[in-house]
């Protein structure tokens, strides 16, 4: 009877450490998620376009940014931007931002990409060497995303300097495995057979 409860206690022992083990591995959400970050050139603009995980899970919630930059004196003004993104993302209400002021109502929502309208803002968007406007929006990434694939990503833009066609410059993001699809997938309980 002694040899069972030590042969239980020491398989809910190993267990203990086997499920640590597999959320060490599997993650254990987006608080320690890598980011995927691309940054260009085009004439005297500099872009650096971000996302905050590059490997997302169904269900998680992702922010891409776009910081524009200016590498000489020379100023520019923002008149719209769009936010390319694959479409089994969906928008997350409200987050659209420029500088952390409120994009909408000015933004037109369609299945693959937003635009934020600067020109009917109560505020202007400057891009100098010391102006940094940083555009950033949320999406939600969909059941529907298929694990494993690189996310289409990009942006455009029209400024007073004329304007520029990066749809699929990135950043690259790839859906993970874990989340989604089956209720018991990627839990603790699908690994245990329970």
């Amino acid at each position: 009877m002694a040899h069972r409860a030590l042969t239980r206690g020491v398989a809910a022992g190993a267990a203990t450490v086997f499920a640590a083990g597999a959320l060490a591995l599997f993650g254990g959400g987006v608080a320690g998620a890598a980011t995927a970050s691309v940054t260009w050139d085009d004439g005297a603009t500099r872009f650096t376009r971000t996302s905050s995980n590059a490997t997302p899970n169904a269900g998680d919630t992702i922010t891409v940014t776009t910081k524009f930059e200016r590498t000489n004196s020379t100023e520019e003004r923002l008149n719209w931007v769009r936010d390319f993104h694959n479409t089994c993302l969906t928008y997350v209400p409200d987050s659209a931002k420029v500088n952390d002021q409120a994009v909408e109502p000015y933004l037109e929502i369609k299945p693959g990409y937003v635009v934020g309208d600067f020109m009917s803002t109560s505020y202007r968007v400057w891009v100098t060497q010391t102006q940094t406007p940083i555009f950033s929006v949320q999406y939600k990434v969909g059941e529907n995303c298929l694990r494993g694939a690189n996310l289409t990503a990009g942006m455009d833009y029209l400024g007073s300097r004329g304007s520029g066609n990066y749809a699929d410059k990135g950043p690259q993001v790839t859906v993970g495995y874990l989340g989604g699809g089956d209720p018991g997938a990627g839990s603790l309980g699908s690994l245990f057979g329970s």
